[in-house]
């Protein structure tokens, strides 16, 4: 196994409980990470620790947080402190997915959309970055999706933001060791996301789910298969390394070849 240099570290995981969150809590455990996973559900976030622990040995704490609100943001970081003494990596996972073109979506849906996503990151990461500069290291790692690079909709603007600010805070942290990446999942299919984006396609278009499906199937990219949580999982990991350090304000796209894009 390779030995990323992260044994004993602290990593707060929000989203944790469910997809490409839990995914990453697996990988950082595996390598002696302390791992606190976050969301709203503390039963489902239980039940993961549990699973996360027992398949890696590591140690998992399960705490239950709303990104939308500064005080639980507060807690979730101090409790995790109390528990493993620092916070050391940050992995900014936690969403909301609401579906509709530009148009379709309020005002309202776009305030609540970043609320939680782009807000919610940026709430995390103010939160976790007096405990690394005090240790003079850390990772920062943003999860945006690749809707940032079609636009449409809040999900695209949220995304755009997210990788926008992700380059700022890299630019304003490299001199204290602290990098901040972000990591593009093109289209998971193992998540929560993907089946309430086929619910909304069975909606909008008027077709049954078995063709939402078979849509969602004939849209594999390149390599010929759709990308899954452990995919995104092991970049994090390697953005979470110690060797990784000369690497920040990039962004990485995990999406087996779907974007044909040269630059964005």
């Amino acid at each position: 196994m390779i030995d990323y240099g992260i044994s004993g570290k602290t990593a707060i995981v929000t989203g944790g409980s469910v997809g490409i969150g839990r995914a990453c809590a697996t990988a950082l455990a595996g390598q002696g990470v302390n791992v606190a996973i976050v969301a709203r559900r503390l039963d489902r976030l239980e039940q993961a620790a549990k699973e996360i622990s027992e398949a890696t040995g590591g140690k998992v704490i399960a705490i239950s947080a709303d990104m939308t609100q500064t005080d639980d943001v507060k807690r979730m970081v101090a409790e995790t402190v109390k528990q493993f003494g620092g916070v050391d990596i940050l992995v900014n996972n936690a969403a909301s997915f609401p579906y509709g073109s530009s148009t379709e979506l309020t005002v309202d849906d776009w305030l609540a959309h970043f609320n939680v996503k782009a807000f919610g990151y940026l709430r995390c990461m103010f939160e976790v970055l007096p405990y690394m500069k005090q240790a003079g290291w850390g990772r920062i790692i943003n999860i945006a999706g690749q809707a940032a690079r079609a636009g449409g909709g809040s999900a695209g603007a949220n995304n755009a933001a997210i990788i926008n600010m992700t380059k700022g805070f890299a630019l304003d942290l490299a001199a204290q060791h602290i990098t901040v990446n972000a990591v593009h999942p093109g289209g998971p299919s193992d998540t929560d996301r993907d089946a309430m984006k086929m619910e909304y396609d069975v909606r909008t278009l008027g077709i049954t789910m078995e063709q939402a499906k078979a849509a969602a199937e004939a849209r594999k990219p390149p390599i010929g298969r759709h990308v899954v949580s452990a995919d995104a999982a092991h970049i994090v990991l390697f953005l979470a390394a110690a060797q990784s350090s000369a690497i920040t304000g990039e962004t990485m796209a995990v999406d087996p070849g779907a974007d044909r894009t040269v630059i964005y």
